[in-house]
């Protein structure tokens, strides 16, 4: 029935968001450590979904086949650069032009 393949999903979903704990909680670990942490049938299972979630932009990291491991990128901490002081900024100056111009609109001339 229709209830399979969401549970379906939803396993999918949640070992997903696995791989994405794992990878912020480890910058290298094997393949089969994430096989046994997620409940996975094998390496090669793991090897799989680690591979399909790097392609999907879930966790940037690199797979080395040969030594059978997941090695984690660097995450750069986006609040140590100027780009959310420079978002908020357009921001609070696109509020400011609506007040301006709601005011001058509603003066009588």
């Amino acid at each position: 029935d229709e209830t399979y393949t969401l549970i379906l999903r939803l396993r999918h979903n949640v070992i997903k968001a696995g791989v994405r704990i794992i990878s912020l909680s480890y910058s290298r670990i094997s393949l089969e450590a994430i096989a046994e942490k997620l409940l996975l049938d094998s390496a090669d299972d793991a090897e799989y979904i680690v591979a399909k979630c790097i392609r999907d932009g879930v966790i940037e990291a690199t797979i080395d086949h040969k030594n059978r491991f997941v090695a984690s990128k660097d995450v750069v901490d986006v609040y140590a650069t100027g780009e959310p002081q420079e978002a908020f900024h357009q921001r609070i100056m696109f509020c400011l032009k609506l007040h301006n111009d709601s005011v001058k609109s509603m003066r009588y001339p």
